[in-house]
């Protein structure tokens, strides 16, 4: 095969290439991509899926289908894309930002329960319905850019924990290469990941406000976490007097987490992450 570069001036393609640039085998890696990070679990009315599709901040988009009736269901995202917002320190309430939201579940057709963004579809299941709303989340998703920012985050909870662990000499890795798998949840990122014996991954609730939602979704998180690494010890530091913490909320953080703590309990912190390295 040749490819004419000039007049009187021919360069051969290297078959090589073309054997593997072409379209049977784009689309045969592809759907190997969609078939390796796809998941889909079984549950009491319905199905959860974690889709190869990522919000903005890396976490896999995970939604549910609910049976209604044997000819409808609801595509539910279970609250993860408001909480997720919120917990950006993304203020909804402001109006430009009210705007954008309505604006967006209007063009995609969707439907605010609560936290919950939803969608109703006819059975069978198409999967352009299903495509539709997980892009349509991560679209919603995109308000985290905003500038219009809701009370600050509590940074001084992360700084803190950072702080100790280099001060007691853990090697931890953070940023971008902080995060874990989950069975459901390919990448789950945290703040710190702690690599010595036994890997602890560990969160710092930064956010201001109510926590219930967010610890239901960190514990649905975690928990994934655990079922995927048996090893992992999962750690969790929140300051008790910033932030809107109600008995549930605590009781879910004690139950999911090996380590569970106030920020600045620093003896503490440091006795729990010593028994779960050893």
């Amino acid at each position: 095969m040749e490819h004419r570069l000039s007049k009187g001036r021919n360069t051969v393609l290297n078959t090589t290439i073309a054997d593997q640039l072409n379209p049977l085998a784009c689309r045969e890696t592809l759907a190997r991509f969609w078939t390796e990070q796809l998941r889909v679990e079984k549950t009491n009315d319905g199905l959860l899926l974690a889709l190869p599709l990522l919000y903005p901040d890396g976490i896999q988009t995970t939604i549910a289908i609910k049976s209604i009736s044997p000819s409808q269901a609801i595509l539910t995202d279970l609250g993860h894309t408001i909480v997720r917002l919120e917990s950006s320190g993304i203020d909804l309430k402001l109006q430009k930002n009210e705007e954008i939201l309505q604006d967006k579940l209007k063009v995609f057709e969707l439907i605010q329960n609560g936290l919950e963004l939803q969608k109703p579809i006819r059975l069978p299941l198409d999967g352009l319905d299903i495509h539709l709303f997980a892009e349509a989340l991560v679209s919603i998703a995109h308000l985290i850019y905003r500038h219009e920012l809701a009370v600050p985050r509590a940074q001084h909870v992360y700084n803190a924990v950072r702080g100790l662990l280099i001060k007691q000499n853990y090697i931890f890795l953070e940023s971008d290469q902080a995060y874990i798998a989950g069975d459901v949840e390919q990448i789950i990122r945290v703040d710190f990941l702690i690599r010595n014996r036994h890997p602890i991954a560990c969160k710092t609730v930064e956010r201001r406000g109510r926590m219930r939602e967010y610890m239901e979704q960190w514990g649905y998180r975690w928990v994934d976490a655990k079922n995927h690494n048996k090893k992992l010890s999962r750690a969790m530091f929140y300051d008790p007097d910033n932030q809107q913490w109600d008995e549930e909320s605590l009781r879910i953080g004690q139950n999911v987490c090996e380590v569970f703590l106030p920020y600045f309990d620093t003896s503490s912190i440091i006795k729990a992450l010593e028994r779960e390295n050893n």
